[in-house]
């Protein structure tokens, strides 16, 4: 286990790693490197890194932030973030950062960038990252980048792009609790967030369901859409008593291609994939514990 400061800039001369490593009785490898230097990690591999109120520190986070991501699988990462600037003009959900003054926040010259929301989330997935989980505490209203009283941090758990470069699904709203079989019920409309391969070679997908037999008999049809980012993603699917009871394939199967738009390249930015339905459904969760009931079906550029 390795831990990084660098005695120039550190409050404490790095006296708190010390402190640390002796409270929780840790192994534990202490180095100073200057991350707004041309740095190298101790090691080439880490499965996890803790990365908690640096990022305000640094000149150039986004190199930091595409280094760790070449040697790192996961991250948590926190940071300070603002809704409105010292003036109050609103920046909460334009992707910018506010560059402070050498002495404008704690009286602390090694702070530099405080991000918006979506400028940290923009960060992080130009940077390599895919972001799996997100928490902000702090106030709710008007927190800004240099007043104690409206201080708002993220945190935020990522997993290295650059490192795994697969598709990744990730279950948003509308899923219901996993249960004791290969299925997941959902709302009738649910969705996806979906990190295409970095490749680009995935231009379609297949979603199988079932639908309730009570549904289908209280119903003559049972129609399913699917949209990525509000662009329709192929032919909507009508569901009957019939197609439901076909021995050949007893669990519909919807299929889709991504919309021109978001297919080929290196497209690395999540796309919201949104599902529904005209009454509620099961969905086969194929590769738990998030790709529910998402697979690809074909690995064809387009």
């Amino acid at each position: 286990m390795d831990a990084v400061d660098h005695l120039e800039s550190s409050f404490n001369q790095m006296r708190g790693i010390d402190v640390l490593r002796e409270a929780l009785g840790l192994s534990l490898d202490v180095h100073d490197i200057d991350l707004d230097g041309r740095f190298q990690l101790p090691r080439s591999d880490y499965r996890f890194v803790f990365f908690l109120g640096t990022l305000y520190h640094l000149k150039n986070p986004y190199y930091v932030l595409e280094n760790l991501a070449s040697h790192a699988d996961w991250c948590v990462l926190s940071t300070r973030i603002a809704q409105v600037t010292p003036h109050q003009t609103l920046i909460e959900d334009d992707p910018v950062a506010y560059l402070l003054d050498p002495r404008e926040t704690n009286n602390d010259p090694t702070n530099y960038w405080i991000f918006s929301s979506a400028g940290l989330l923009r960060l992080l997935c130009r940077a390599g990252w895919t972001v799996f989980g997100r928490e902000r505490i702090g106030p709710r209203l008007n927190s800004d980048p240099i007043h104690p009283e409206a201080d708002e941090r993220m945190f935020v758990l990522l997993k290295s792009r650059s490192r795994h470069p697969d598709l990744l699904v990730h279950a948003l709203h509308g899923w219901y609790a996993p249960e004791n079989d290969p299925w997941r019920w959902t709302a009738k409309t649910f969705a996806l967030e979906v990190v295409p391969p970095a490749d680009g070679s995935l231009s379609e997908f297949a979603l199988r369901f079932q639908v309730p037999q009570p549904l289908l008999e209280a119903q003559s049809r049972v129609r399913v859409t699917c949209t990525i980012e509000g662009f329709p993603a192929g032919p909507s699917l009508a569901l009957s008593r019939r197609l439901w009871n076909s021995a050949a394939d007893p669990a519909p199967l919807l299929k889709a291609r991504y919309p021109t738009r978001f297919s080929g390249g290196k497209q690395l930015r999540p796309l919201r994939m949104s599902v529904n339905w005209a009454s509620s459904c099961r969905c086969s969760r194929n590769r738990p514990p998030t790709t529910s009931a998402f697979r690809s079906v074909s690995r064809r550029h387009t």
